[in-house]
């Protein structure tokens, strides 16, 4: 059967060959289990309450597991120059909206937000093997779970190195790196963020986490296409 739509077609294809349910399951909880266990530590954060780190009965941090987190955009001043977090300065958090204007934290100038200059930064892009430009974005809201209990944190220095050790990670499970195509929508995010391969679109961990489900997939028997379906709605990454 076949359709103009790769979806459509994904999903008449999938409809006309079955698959055995119990044995897909088994397979795939298998994988998401080796996964956690070798990056489970990708998605781990320390528990705060009050600006205070819990300690376990044996003294050791308490560790959460991440369900998200929150990234911001990060613009300069056309005035003074200074890099301002638009999360800090631009969103009311408590009200859930974003302020037609704000103030500079740093000259206390009155802005809009169409008046900002996005902050970029230069980095080394090691899937490509070169250096690229790409805009500047910070993690400001980690919300996750100890037991049973959702949390919400500021990030803080823990959170940083963890990412830092991450994107200085090498990844050495395939992924794909193409280039973006040329395209009236792909143009958008090259323009406001620098993304000019598909791997840009993913955070590191999540790309880490999402080629180490491929590599051991393609050892498994199983559909690729039905592991990454029970992967993507059954996992926090």
């Amino acid at each position: 059967m076949g359709d103009l739509s790769p979806a459509a077609t994904f999903i008449a294809y999938n409809y006309n060959n079955p698959v055995d349910i119990g044995e897909f399951e088994q397979d795939a909880q298998r994988i998401l289990a080796e996964v956690e266990a070798e990056l489970g530590w990708m998605y781990e954060t320390r528990h705060v309450v009050d600006g205070k780190v819990q300690k376990s009965a044996g003294d050791e941090p308490v560790l959460g597991k991440i369900n998200y987190t929150v990234w911001s955009d990060v613009f300069t001043c056309p005035e003074c120059g200074a890099e301002m977090i638009f999360w800090e300065v631009a969103v009311d958090q408590e009200a859930g909206k974003v302020r037609s204007r704000f103030s500079c934290p740093s000259c206390r100038v009155v802005l809009e937000k169409r008046s900002l200059e996005r902050a970029w930064e230069t980095v080394f892009d090691s899937a490509l093997g070169k250096v690229i430009q790409r805009a500047r974005q910070v993690p400001v809201l980690i919300n996750y779970t100890v037991g049973r209990k959702r949390h919400e944190k500021k990030p803080d220095q823990w959170d940083l190195d963890l990412l830092w050790r991450i994107e200085e990670m090498e990844i050495p499970w395939w992924f794909p790196t193409d280039r973006m195509p040329e395209g009236y929508n792909t143009q958008q995010p090259l323009r406001s963020h620098g993304v000019t391969h598909v791997h840009h679109f993913y955070p590191r961990r999540n790309v880490a986490y999402l080629s180490m489900i491929h590599d051991k997939n393609k050892k498994q028997k199983i559909k690729a296409a039905y592991v990454m379906v029970y992967i993507f709605t059954h996992s926090n990454f």
